[in-house]
C-alpha cells in the first residue's frame, strides 16, 4: 500500500538538521558526512519519508553512498534517539525526527496517512487507560482506520 500523506508538511529546517547533529554528539554519536546527508535527506522527503526515500535523495548528491550506508545511518540514528519510526500497514518503515510524537492513522482502503493531534490522543488514551488499566503509547505502529472519504464509499 503506498501512503498518501494529507496536512501540512513538517516544521523542519537546517536549524532541526544542526540540532539533530548537536544532539547525536551529546550521545556520542559522531557526525560524519553520509550523517549529515541522511539528515538533510530527511528534512527534504518530508513529512515522513521510507529508507529508499532517503538513499535515493543521498545518491543524488553522493552516489558513492551505498544503501547499506543509509540503512546503517538511519538505525543509528534510530538508537541514538534523533529520528523514528513508523510502520504502515505492510509496507516499508517511514522516519521523521524523534520530536515528531504524533500518533498515525492509515486508511485501510486509500492508503491515506495523517496524524492525531496530541489532545485528542490524549483523552483516548486516558479513556481506555481507565477502561483497561492499559495504557496506549504512539509507538512504532499507524491506528488502522477508514478515512472520511472512503468510510462515505463504504455506506
Amino acid at each position: 500500500m503506498i501512503a498518501h500523506w494529507y496536512g501540512q508538511r513538517s516544521m523542519v529546517d537546517d536549524t532541526d538538521v544542526s540540532q539533530a547533529l548537536e544532539q547525536l554528539r551529546r550521545t556520542g554519536g559522531r557526525v560524519t558526512q553520509q550523517r549529515r546527508l541522511v539528515l538533510q535527506a530527511l528534512v527534504d522527503a518530508q513529512p515522513h519519508p521510507s529508507a529508499e526515500d532517503v538513499a535515493e535523495r543521498v545518491a543524488a548528491v553522493a552516489p558513492d553512498v551505498h544503501m547499506s550506508t543509509v540503512y546503517r545511518t538511519l538505525n543509528t540514528l534510530t538508537e541514538l534517539g534523533v529520528i523514528s519510526h513508523v510502520h504502515i500497514d505492510h509496507g516499508p518503515s517511514l522516519y521523521h525526527f524523534a520530536d515528531d510524537v504524533r500518533p498515525h492513522l492509515v486508511c485501510r482502503q486509500c492508503g491515506r496517512v495523517d496524524h492525531v493531534d496530541a489532545e485528542t490522543f490524549e483523552a483516548v488514551r486516558a479513556t481506555i487507560e481507565s477502561a483497561s488499566g492499559f495504557r496506549l503509547d504512539r509507538g512504532h505502529f499507524a491506528w488502522s482506520a477508514n478515512c472520511p472519504a472512503c468510510r462515505d464509499d463504504l455506506d
